[in-house]
């Protein structure tokens, strides 16, 4: 049973890690690009095409954040919930099984 909470937590703390991951990448990348934008565009008076680039990878991060922050926690108690049922399932076979053995 420590094994199995244990695996779990290892499992939501990867998830989180790998967001965090995620997020300072696109907060470095997405800096730099405004950098070479605003340089490149004589002190950013051209088109700001990097915001093309934060809001489609920002779409992505976002739906990353809902996996791991809101649909993680969803799928978990789902998890949780057919576990239930299941050990509730295993319980009364195992009741039905013994009853007939008396």
């Amino acid at each position: 049973m420590e094994q199995h909470i244990r695996r779990r937590a290892e499992e939501r703390v990867e998830r989180r890690f790998t967001f965090f991951a995620h997020l300072v990448i696109y907060l470095v990348i997405n800096i730099g690009a405004f950098f070479v934008w605003f340089f490149v565009t004589n002190k950013g008076k051209g088109f700001p095409w990097f915001l093309i680039l934060a809001g489609g990878w920002g779409v992505g991060l976002l739906a990353h954040f809902l996996s791991v922050f809101v649909f993680g926690k969803l799928r978990e108690k789902m998890i949780d919930k057919e576990a239930a049922k299941l050990r509730k399932g295993m319980h009364e076979s195992k009741s039905r099984t013994e009853g007939r053995g008396s």
